[in-house]
């Protein structure tokens, strides 16, 4: 047996058993925020995870394998759960893996790791909460240290600690009040458990963990399920997520900065990569910190939309350069990627862009020709999700589009109506100079609305006199003015125009 093939085996195992419970695990999702989505986050975390893995060579080393699932994982975190497990399982792997790999590894170099295991889960996180995944992380390692200390062998010692991560588990439920309120255990500790689980039955068989009693994740009350389906708001209404590639250590400055701009901040980062997260009410200020980091993509969606929202439907990714647009955008309903850069966008954050707004479809709508190239390429090579990407290559485009998209009916298809906004819309740019005459060029008495973008530096001063000319060539339509906060040009312009 080749020296990684325990680890590669533990590692689908996990994911398989997250994908097994991925509805009942966003079903009694309740903090940080209800949205629904803790599964779906564990999930596909792992499954970047395992996809870098499965990239390399059969016979790859049990350091390369554990050195490519922690940078996967990383890079493809979702939500605060996802960077947490990801940190938590970079520090087991990369424990195990000095203890001589998975499968040599003793009783006392599996306490050892999962100790540091718990230790990276909590470096992860800005403000740990207990009743959480990282309550369990602890117990777990601490369950298997004492294994060790009474003389267990190593399967022994993984039955104590997913025992001990099962009490753990159980107490959840009345140590954090959101969930003792909606009657169930911590989704993301719930998560961690199953790779406990797995990692157990990978070493020690699958019939290893028979006699221990199993933690019910619903509480009931008389042999009825007492789930209540509470979407509690805690924090930020915003999401926002970025990595960012350095040689420094940017744990301490990046958590300290984001806990100043909201709560459920994690960072967590390896192999010179930084994957951040945090709940915000000033989504703006998050994204210039991810530029500021020279994130080349970030991820920005409202969680208030979001975790209502029907995963079979048809998902809106809205891509822009922008950072000023992701608040209203997202609003809206979309998920957000913001690419300063729009050559250095890569396949890997649009896809996983694609995933977070659906999983079976989406309509995807580029402000910039580059975004839009990218967009149609990962379009020719998938199958599903379906992708209908618009022919838009201007942030005015974005937002006609996000917008109709808020206004779709039952019965409207809703990318012919994203696609009839976009060429509907009427673009242009200026340097702001001469704003007003560089908008007078572009309306007439059919005008509805104009939308103008204003780069970083520009003063929403120069907006007044081109509002004057459109109140005089046409006095019914809509001036709308956002803070685009990108480099340049001075003023992105669209005009939309009523149907002829």
């Amino acid at each position: 047996m080749h020296e990684s093939t325990d680890v590669r085996r533990w590692l689908d195992a996990g994911a398989r058993a997250v994908k097994h419970a991925r509805e009942r695990l966003d079903a009694i999702n309740v903090f940080p925020v209800a949205d629904s989505d803790t599964g779906t986050n564990l999930y596909l975390t792992l499954h970047e995870g395992n996809r870098a893995v499965a990239k390399l060579r059969p016979d790859a080393s049990h350091r390369e394998v554990v050195a490519a699932f922690a940078r996967g994982s990383l890079v493809g975190a979702r939500g605060n759960s996802g960077v947490i497990l990801s940190q938590y399982l970079t520090g087991f792997l990369s424990a195990i893996d000095e203890h001589g790999g998975l499968g040599s590894v003793d009783a006392r170099g599996i306490a050892q790791s999962l100790d540091r295991a718990a230790d990276a889960a909590y470096r992860a996180v800005g403000s740990p909460v207990e009743g959480t995944i990282l309550t369990v992380a602890r117990a777990a390692a601490t369950g298997a240290r004492q294994a060790v200390d009474g003389g267990a062998a190593r399967d022994a010692t993984l039955v104590a600690a997913v025992e001990a991560g099962r009490t753990a588990l159980s107490l959840t439920n009345e140590q954090l009040p959101l969930a003792k309120e909606a009657g169930v255990v911590d989704a993301g500790a719930a998560g961690l458990v199953l790779q406990l689980e797995m990692l157990a039955e990978t070493l020690g068989g699958p019939d290893v963990l028979a006699p221990l009693d199993r933690v019910e994740w619903e509480v009931t009350e008389g042999g009825a399920t007492r789930i209540s389906h509470v979407h509690h708001h805690r924090g930020g209404t915003y999401e926002v997520m970025f990595v960012a590639s350095s040689s420094d250590d940017l744990r301490e400055p990046l958590t300290r900065d984001l806990e100043a701009l909201g709560d459920s901040v994690s960072v967590s980062g390896a192999h010179d990569l930084w994957q951040a997260h945090v709940h915000t009410d000033e989504p703006h200020l998050a994204v210039a910190r991810g530029i500021e980091a020279r994130a080349r993509q970030i991820v920005v969606r409202n969680v208030r939309v979001g975790h209502d929202a029907d995963r079979a439907s048809t998902g809106i990714v809205a891509l822009t350069q922008c950072p000023g647009l992701a608040e209203p955008l997202a609003d809206a309903g979309a998920i957000v990627l913001v690419v300063p850069d729009p050559t250095a966008l890569k396949r890997r954050a649009l896809r996983r862009a694609v995933r977070d707004a659906s999983g079976v479809d989406a309509v995807v709508v580029a402000g910039h020709p580059a975004l839009r190239a990218a967009a149609e390429e990962l379009a020719r090579k998938r199958r599903k999700p379906a992708l209908t990407v618009l022919d838009s290559q201007h942030e005015a485009q974005v937002i006609a589009a996000v917008a109709a998209a808020a206004l779709v009916t039952p019965g409207q298809d809703l990318g012919d109506e994203m696609a009839a906004a976009v060429a509907a819309t009427t673009v242009g740019q200026s340097t702001g100079d001469a704003l007003d005459d560089d908008v007078d060029r572009l309306i007439d008495a059919s005008t509805e609305v104009v939308s103008l973008i204003l780069a970083a530096g520009v003063s929403n001063g120069v907006a007044d006199a081109a509002r004057m000319s459109v109140r005089g060539a046409a006095p019914n339509a809509d001036v709308n003015v956002y803070r685009g906060e990108h480099a340049h040009p001075g003023v992105l312009i669209g005009v939309e125009r009523a149907p002829s």
